[in-house]
């Protein structure tokens, strides 16, 4: 039952009677209004997580220190159970347990994540409605276009060819994965020694190490090379979006996001301006190169034609590919700069990270890197999983289309289901007695057997099911190849000067979580092996 706790209990027995009776009297009206409002919940439903506040419900709970919040849950609630959660006039359900999180992504026939896709297009990137009924087409939950058969449309939906382009050009041991792997080892190895130049020694504040140097080694792999020329300062306005990436989609006043709003606008503009370049000077490259200066990776070219053939116009193709510029940055930089600061907080660790890459990396006669060795290197292995344990918050998130069971419970059709992985990051199964799941700990995933399927098995930073991240060997790659290299080729140390580096407040359910503040990095380069 949803319960406001009593507000006699908020009264002392010297207030005046007037007050006392007036305070009361607005309670009951409360009351009333909100039962009104707020019909009782169909008794077939998920347990309601208690909260004390009428209409904005768990909300500031969900959204401020959300770990906190799910170890509350836990210790209240049944487990293994889907709960109902009411944040700010809205009831979802939340899942929050590994077992189910297996069995909720697999539901395709009656969630589509589709329907949240197109509010994401809409609220957050500002796609105008005569692209976004272009580009929805097809989609689960959508509504069939007029003189077209359920069948017709879901044969032109864009989905499935976005998702062949992935798997051909990102996947496994795909060409395409080690030219975008090999291309992105060579722009950051000239980056860094252009960083250091001649110096015995340089400071870099984390902000420009990672966030603006990575974004552009990968940015010019991914884009190619002229998207710079167009916008130098992307970087800092894909962060100053970012941002405002959620409050976006909570529907906060524009007014109040002049800043993301501005950002978001100007690179659009930006790659609309690239895409003409593109078709300019590469109009009509074979599916056989797989980089080029001005497309950069071949998907770019391949989604920039699909868009297109479907009727798409210029802003709407551009909008399309700055999800994708948010997308492959926004998640891997926050976990590639926190993987960073985990390990320079810990130099014990150093030692013998280096004795692994240095198995994996040489330097002559010429930069090589044995990719999938670096990748399965045990210690370094450990820390990118447990770098994105601790900082990868995205939100497998599904609108039910039609009345669902789940468990034995009802999911009722129109509400909204998410399953915060951050939720699973924090699940008993990672404690142990010296290492609480709250914490880093470089060794927690150096177990074998049946404990190390039990740790993946709650171990989701690229969700599941029909809609597992496309990105993720790209990220993986990026995350081996940076850490790898500074490690190899460098001495260095953290100085967090602006104090302690922690979360970003509030920014679980997008990805990866940037630092609150930068760090400063002292780099030195390392003699004895080079």
């Amino acid at each position: 039952m949803e319960v406001i706790f009593p507000i006699s209990q908020w009264l002392h027995r010297d207030v005046s009677l007037t007050l006392g009776s007036g305070i009361v009297a607005l309670a009951i009206c409360t009351v009333v209004l909100y039962h009104r409002l707020f019909p009782a919940a169909d008794a077939r439903e998920p347990p309601l997580i208690p909260y004390t506040v009428p209409w904005l419900g768990s909300a500031l709970s969900f959204t401020g220190d959300f770990g906190n919040f799910i170890q509350w849950v836990r210790r209240v609630m049944p487990s293994e159970t889907p709960y109902r959660i009411y944040m700010g006039g809205r009831t979802l359900y939340l899942i929050t347990s590994p077992r189910l999180y297996a069995k909720f992504v697999r539901v395709s026939k009656t969630m589509s994540f589709d329907l949240l896709e197109r509010d994401i297009f809409d609220r957050i990137f500002g796609m105008r409605k005569d692209d976004l009924d272009k580009f929805c087409v097809g989609m689960h939950g959508m509504p069939v276009p007029d003189g077209m058969t359920k069948q017709e449309a879901e044969a032109v939906a864009m989905a499935p060819t976005f998702m062949k382009q992935y798997t051909e050009n990102w996947f496994g041991q795909t060409q395409g994965l080690e030219e975008a792997s090999c291309r992105f080892a060579k722009n950051w190895e000239e980056t860094i020694e252009n960083i250091i130049g001649t110096a015995d020694e340089v400071e870099v504040s984390t902000r420009n190490l990672i966030e603006h140097h990575v974004f552009w080694a990968a940015s010019s792999v991914h884009f190619g090379t002229h998207l710079r020329e167009i916008k130098p300062n992307a970087a800092e306005l894909l962060w100053e979006f970012e941002a405002g990436f959620l409050k976006l989609f909570q529907g906060t006043s524009p007014w109040m996001l002049k800043g993301p709003i501005r950002a978001r606008d100007e690179l659009t503009a930006a790659i609309e301006q690239w895409t003409l370049q593109g078709l300019e000077n590469a109009p009509n490259l074979s599916d056989d190169v797989l980089w080029d200066e001005w497309w950069g990776g071949r998907v770019l070219r391949q989604r920039d034609n699909l868009t297109n053939s479907k009727g798409l116009s210029l802003n709407g193709r551009a909008i399309h590919n700055f999800a994708l510029l948010w997308a492959l940055n926004a998640n891997a930089i926050p976990a590639i700069t926190w993987g960073l600061i985990y390990i320079l907080r810990n130099p014990d660790l150093i030692p013998r990270l280096r004795a692994e890459i240095e198995t994996a990396i040489t330097l002559t006669p010429e930069l090589k890197i044995d990719l999938p060795l670096l990748t399965k290197l045990p210690l370094f292995l450990s820390i990118y999983q447990e770098s994105l344990r601790l900082t990868v918050a995205n939100m497998a998130a599904r609108i039910v289309t039609e009345d669902t069971e789940l468990e034995g419970y009802l999911l009722k059709k129109g509400r909204l289901a998410i399953a915060p992985s951050y939720a699973l990051h924090l699940s008993p199964v990672f404690d142990n007695s010296s290492h609480p799941a709250t914490e880093f700990w470089a060794e927690r995933f150096m177990v074998e057997g049946s404990e190390k399927s039990k740790l993946l098995n709650s171990w989701r930073p690229f969700a599941g099911g029909t809609h597992y991240c496309p990105g993720r060997y790209l990220a993986a790659s990026e995350f081996f190849v940076t850490l790898g290299l500074l490690l190899f080729k460098f001495d260095m140390t953290l100085d967090e000067r602006d104090g302690r580096i922690e979360h970003m407040a509030g920014r679980s359910g997008t990805g990866g979580v940037r630092p609150d503040r930068p760090g400063y990095i002292s780099m030195r380069r390392r003699t004895e092996t080079l």
